[in-house]
């Protein structure tokens, strides 16, 4: 069963979402904008800024959406275990939640050559570094003892685990806040696009306490 708290709290990298690119002429005054809309319909759901930049439909941005919270389950290795449909779904749930936590901040935009780059402060989650000392003792509880086949014990352990971290959301804990900075450039066809190995970095920094 401990073998079983190994598992990895991943939050999908959000440029997952953000491919299209920016369907609008961006100046050193909007691409902030352009940065946190991408960011907010990533993270908090919140598409509405991003369909006018990217000239998207909310079904385009909400499946997209969803395909992140797709990303977040598979890793989290709860679709491939023997849970029920019901805590599969609270996971989900879970998983949404976090992300609208998620607190950066983006600041102004400069000019870099065809593109800009833009700095988003993030502070990161630090409320589940303790999970593992947390979920261990509750292992080790008669309750625990009793469970005799494979199923029952994963069921168990990703229900102690759920019951943790949907504990911890209602007063978040964030760490001392690192910057990073993102770059606009444009692709091949002159799109304004957000560079995907700066949103993963942005992405891991949100997240580097749990993953």
């Amino acid at each position: 069963m401990k073998k079983r708290i190994s598992f990895m709290i991943a939050i999908a990298v959000c440029f997952s979402m953000l491919l299209g690119g920016c369907g609008k002429k961006l100046t050193t005054e909007n691409a902030p904008d352009y940065v946190k809309s991408a960011l907010d319909a990533c993270y908090k759901a919140d598409f509405d800024a991003y369909m006018e930049f990217t000239k998207s439909t909310k079904e385009e941005a909400e499946e997209l959406y969803e395909q992140g919270l797709d990303t977040n389950m598979e890793a989290s290795g709860i679709l491939g275990a023997s849970v029920s449909p019901e805590l599969q779904e609270q996971y989900r749930q879970l998983f949404a939640d976090i992300l609208n936590l998620s607190k950066y901040e983006v600041g102004e935009a400069k000019e870099d050559g065809d593109g800009f780059t833009v700095e988003v402060n993030v502070e990161p989650f630090i409320m589940f570094n303790d999970l593992e000392q947390e979920l261990l003792p509750l292992l080790e509880t008669e309750e625990a003892a009793a469970l005799t086949t494979d199923d029952e014990k994963t069921q168990f352990v990703f229900q102690k685990m759920y019951e943790l971290m949907s504990s911890k959301l209602e007063a978040p804990e964030y760490g001392e806040a690192e910057t990073v900075t993102v770059h606009i450039q444009p692709d091949g066809d002159g799109v304004q696009t957000i560079d995907e190995d700066d949103l993963a970095a942005l992405d891991a920094a949100m997240y580097s306490a749990i993953l």
